[in-house]
């Protein structure tokens, strides 16, 4: 299954940034609008159906040509599966009732690893038994043709999600292992013959639920024959087998027969079973934000099966200056599942007081099942714990961040030297009492940490007072750094 997905780049100021010559045809007030392409995601094989299109590709449903387990491995499994069931005395256990323990949802967070959200569905069962014809549960499109289990992707950053193991498989019922694979590659990215790391577990009313596609020495070291509970381990979310980005294909049968496959979602277009066999049904369509970073610059997102550069910071050491940015901006980025057309994102910078340093909106015009959204915006210069929130549908997403300053300040008589007029338009004044003898220095730097104006000076009877012009430079952010013989000072200049 692949998903339609946008990458928008959003700048407050983009004057010294060099891809401004793209904004030219897309400059909406002082706000300029990038779009790259968009990635695949997490099923099987990509058709591009069009060319760039305002910036992005369109990739086609997978279908009955490339499937997520071709028929040869279906006809495969269904033999290993009998093969194991005479072997641990389960060849009899048949089931065409619903399953009598309801599922949970099959994947968790592993440890320490937290996210608003972190999973879309790329695909569901496909209803419609019709060639060329396809229907999920719910009466929509969200399928391909012939597949016959529940596609659930990862994302953003799916390879080093599953680089890092952030999200497990575990088992949504109580049952027998009837079927386990591991040590199989596990970064495809197109179809193909390549066995997927699996676990097939049959529960006690006879019916299967299958896990596949998973990472490569990840599988739970439990053998055939062996019993699991709900919530157990299984193993990694990966993109072994034929798939082409890591993802889960869960799929629920009601006997070892391909042909026997069941669709856990009720819904008017759901024709082989009447009712949800999930403990808790999740809607069809669930708009949402994944999470919310702060970045050093662009994030990184090379496409299957290349791991992902997040460029995301915890701490910005002022001055600040981001590849690709204007002197002083960080990134702050939003991640959005099927984010419904007409509604908005509210999103804010704040102090550490809980003040809010800065605040937009950002409204949502297309559909997308997934999709990302950055925002150049300035950093706050006071050192403190900030917080980048954003809210959407009822849920708000935060990330906190430090700011620290480059230069110490020592305990002395410095730290109460006096600027003003601050803001200033030309020039201002720098005063300070019982300052000790000695020669000194300023250096006035720009918010990138570029010195552009200095001057040594002398201090006698313990006193400062000195006019420092900055007419010739623009407005803005500045920082005048001050040094002694013993001490340093660093305050901030604002020009308007």
């Amino acid at each position: 299954m692949f998903a339609r997905i946008f990458f928008l780049h959003l700048m407050d100021n983009f004057n010294s940034n060099p891809m401004k010559r793209i904004c030219k045809d897309f400059t909406i007030g002082t706000t300029c609008i990038f779009l790259f392409s968009t990635i695949s995601l997490f099923g099987q094989i990509e058709n591009k159906s069009s060319q760039i299109d305002s910036g992005g590709y369109e990739y086609k449903k997978n279908d009955v040509q490339n499937p997520c387990i071709s028929a040869d491995e279906y006809a495969r499994i269904e033999n290993e599966i009998n093969v194991n069931l005479e072997k641990i005395g389960f060849a009899n256990r048949t089931s065409n009732s619903p399953l009598t323990t309801s599922l949970s949802w099959p994947l968790r967070p592993a440890a320490g690893f937290s996210q608003c959200n972190y999973h879309f569905i790329a695909a569901y069962v496909d209803q419609n038994t019709a060639v060329t014809a396809i229907q999920d549960y719910n009466c929509e499109s969200n399928t391909y043709d012939g597949h016959q289990g529940t596609d659930i992707s990862i994302w953003p950053y799916a390879f080093y999600k599953m680089d890092n193991s952030q999200v497990e498989v575990i088992a949504a019922a109580p049952g027998t292992i009837i079927q386990r694979a591991d040590g199989n590659f596990d970064r495809n990215c197109v179809s193909n013959t390549i066995p997927a790391n699996s676990i097939i577990i049959q529960h006690a009313d006879g019916t299967y639920a299958m896990y596949w596609h998973m990472k490569n020495g990840s599988v739970t070291s439990k053998i055939v024959g062996q019993t699991v509970v709900a919530g157990e381990y299984l193993g990694v979310v990966g993109s072994s087998g034929s798939s082409s980005g890591p993802h889960l294909h869960f799929e629920i049968r009601t006997s070892s027969a391909t042909n026997s496959y069941k669709d856990p979602f009720s819904g008017t277009c759901n024709l082989l079973n009447p009712t949800s066999w999930w403990a808790s049904q999740n809607a069809h369509t669930n708009p949402a934000l994944f999470k919310v970073s702060v970045n050093t610059t662009d994030l990184v997102a090379p496409g299957c099966p290349t791991t992902e550069t997040p460029n995301e910071s915890d701490s910005f050491t002022i001055p600040f200056q981001g590849a690709g940015l204007a002197p002083g901006y960080a990134k702050f980025y939003i991640f959005l599942r099927e984010a419904t057309v007409g509604t908005s994102v509210n999103l804010k910078i704040l102090n550490p007081n809980g003040s809010t340093f800065n605040s937009w909106t950002y409204s949502i015009t297309n559909f997308y099942e997934v999709s990302y959204w950055g925002f150049s915006k300035v950093l706050p210069t006071n050192p403190g714990l900030y917080t980048f929130q954003a809210t959407y549908n009822g849920i708000t997403c935060s990330k906190t961040f430090q700011i620290q300053n480059l230069f110490g300040v020592s305990n002395n008589e410095l730290t109460d030297l006096i600027l003003y007029p601050n803001p200033t338009e030309d020039q201002f004044n720098l005063i300070g009492k019982t300052i000790e003898n000695g020669n000194y220095s300023y250096s006035l730097l720009a918010i990138s940490g570029q010195v552009i104006k200095t001057e040594r000076f002398e201090i006698q009877n313990n006193k400062l007072e000195k006019k420092i012009d900055v007419t010739e430079f623009p407005k803005g952010i500045y920082f005048l750094e001050v040094t002694g013989p013993n001490s340093k000072m660093v305050k901030k200049v604002s020009k308007q």
